[in-house]
């Protein structure tokens, strides 16, 4: 099946709370801020953020842009529970769709694409966002969540690129293109076709696309209508295009756990950017000045100058000097310098600052010494 895509003005477009929807993907395991994070409480669901966790401010940040009636998460059935009760003051459950197995992000789109379709129709626009981000200035995401409707209206696949402030290399980057018409609602906020992705570069490459001003970091964050991204998939990725059909029959005969575990047996673990996003040819980019992190480490937390806890430590140094320190004990520091400490109630996590996303392979060692009591 090839997508044919008839592109229009959005002059007669206006963007209400009727045509917009939200999915959050809250499925992941978050091994890099263990000790505090677990299989069954991952970064999106450990008080992260001064006692809060990320998950619910992220439905926080979407109110009121978009309704907590239009909000979907998507998540797996091991962490389902606790994503309930996290969002109970928030959304229904039948708002919270409980994956059977984690089959990376291309399979959870797809799902809720359809189940919007069958809610909303193709025109509804649909918003997805990664559950464990951190996000300043909600009225300015406000503004950039709108310029990417209007144009994911024009039937682009939109991502917000955010404008890098240093050369890194942990994530992904996007070259902006030509750009596209100006928009009424948002004039200050422009958006481009995407020339390019970039896989993480080396640190001079980084450095080159920095000074460059025309490279942005992969946010994560997309925007399009339902009927854009589901025919992309079939273009795309006619694989999990064949078990969406037999999904949506499946439902219409059985209960959603029945369609849902048929579904996720025919399909392959692949990321929404492998997908789709890198082969598309219709994709857009709007360049973003918000405050943001993907949080992906306990570095990126200091970096934010945020805590897990509400209150700072007590911490005694006698020569020591930056050093960052997580605990609910009184801690001394004695002559050492960039540590990074962790404790929770099993665990004590020391390492360098620079190195806590190694901290991934702590995780990978408890497993293989069968310490899942850890895990």
């Amino acid at each position: 099946m090839n997508a044919v895509f008839h592109p229009t003005t959005s002059t007669n477009w206006t963007m209400t709370a009727e045509n917009l929807y939200g999915v959050i993907l809250a499925g992941g395991s978050g091994t890099r801020f263990w000790p505090l994070s677990r299989t069954r409480k991952p970064k999106q669901l450990i008080p992260l953020l001064a006692g809060r966790n990320t998950l619910e401010i992220t439905v926080e940040r979407l109110l009121p842009l978009i309704p907590a009636a239009r909000l979907m998460v998507v998540t797996n059935r091991q962490q389902a529970a606790d994503v309930a009760a996290t969002l109970k003051n928030h959304l229904a459950a039948e708002q919270i769709i409980a994956e059977p197995r984690g089959r990376n992000t291309a399979p959870a789109v797809a799902l809720a694409a359809e189940l919007l379709r069958a809610r909303a129709g193709e025109d509804a626009i649909m918003m997805v966002f990664p559950a464990d981000h951190y996000i300043g200035d909600r009225q300015r995401f406000h503004r950039h969540l709108t310029r990417a409707a209007e144009c994911a209206a024009d039937n682009h696949l939109v991502t917000l690129g955010i404008k890098p402030n240093r050369p890194e290399t942990g994530y992904g980057y996007i070259q902006a293109g030509p750009p596209l018409p100006p928009s009424a609602a948002t004039p200050e906020l422009a958006a481009h076709k995407v020339e390019r992705f970039v896989e993480k570069p080396d640190y001079r490459t980084a450095a080159a696309y920095l000074m460059d001003g025309g490279f942005f970091w992969n946010s994560g964050i997309f925007i399009w209508r339902v009927g854009s991204i589901l025919r992309e998939i079939a273009e795309h990725a006619p694989d999990i295009h064949r078990a969406l059909v037999k999904f949506a029959r499946t439902r219409s005969r059985n209960n959603l756990e029945t369609a849902l575990e048929e579904f996720y047996r025919q399909i392959d673990a692949v990321s929404i950017d492998i997908a789709i996003i890198e082969k598309s040819r219709h994709v857009a980019v709007v360049p973003a000045d918000f405050p943001w992190s993907d949080l992906g480490s306990w570095d990126s937390l200091e970096e934010l100058k945020l805590s897990p806890f509400a209150e700072q430590p007590l911490v005694i140094d006698v020569e020591a000097s930056d050093n960052t320190v997580y605990t609910r004990k009184l801690t001394a520091l004695v002559e050492v310098e960039n540590l990074l400490v962790v404790e929770t109630d099993d665990a004590l996590l020391i390492c360098r600052k620079g190195s806590s996303q190694r901290v991934r392979e702590v995780v990978a060692e408890l497993a293989r010494k069968k310490l899942g009591r850890f895990l």
